[in-house]
């Protein structure tokens, strides 16, 4: 799909940092989404005529999205979104189960008031609505709303830019598999109590087997929805 097919717009931030971060989180969903596929150029030019920007604000937005594993940028031959390959996705399945699994122990750790688990609730509730809607985008947003109201209680900044950093492709691939297999977000919420019991009642030793179980399903749904898979 060429970039200019539509009428792009973004609402850019008075200044260049700001500019090179509306450009990179406009390409970022539309690369989510599945708008862009795996394997698409992603020319500098073309990109700054779409958006009206400079092409040094689009190479410094190619560099984050290269940062969030939704791009690869090649010597001589530019940018193209990333292709996803059943090697790559396992990779980055077993790096972000670690990492959520991490999150969630030291959230059953160190959360200290019930005020703190409240926002939960109102994800899950958010979550079951998109559920009901057959609302797929609603719903990865939802899940990863989960992150945000985890990180703060969890207050561990290492763990906040590498989560950062692998949501981005981690939601690609929701959309992959949920889009295909809509009824598997039901199962997520299911899941998403069981931790939040888990939480709750600082059970740590029971996060990392539902987090590993739903990780590996989900694994395998996202791989059989790749191309040439079937």
């Amino acid at each position: 799909m060429p970039l200019n097919q539509k009428n792009q717009s973004i609402k850019l931030l008075p200044n260049a940092a700001g500019v090179t971060r509306s450009i990179a989180d406009a390409l970022a969903q539309r690369i989510i989404c599945g708008e862009l596929a795996g394997g698409f150029a992603l020319r500098e030019m073309a990109i700054a005529q779409t958006y009206q920007v400079s092409r040094s604000s689009v190479r410094e937005a190619l560099l984050l999205l290269q940062r969030c594993y939704l791009v690869d940028i090649y010597p001589r031959r530019g940018a193209q979104v990333r292709v996803l390959t059943a090697q790559n996705v396992q990779d980055l399945y077993d790096l972000s189960t670690d990492l959520y699994i991490l999150l969630g122990t030291l959230l059953a750790q160190r959360w200290q008031t019930q005020s703190q688990l409240l926002p939960f609730v109102g994800v899950r509730r958010a979550m079951q609505l998109s559920v009901q809607n057959n609302d797929v985008d609603g719903f990865v947003k939802h899940c990863f709303a989960v992150i945000e109201v985890a990180t703060p209680v969890v207050d561990n900044p290492y763990l906040r830019q590498a989560l950062a950093n692998v949501i981005p492709a981690v939601g690609r691939t929701y959309h992959l598999a949920f889009k295909q297999r809509s009824a598997e977000m039901e199962q997520l919420t299911r899941i998403f109590d069981q931790l939040l019991v888990a939480v709750q009642a600082r059970e740590v030793e029971d996060i990392p087997g539902l987090l590993h179980a739903y990780a590996q399903k989900n694994c395998q749904l996202v791989l059989s929805a790749l191309p040439g898979e079937h």
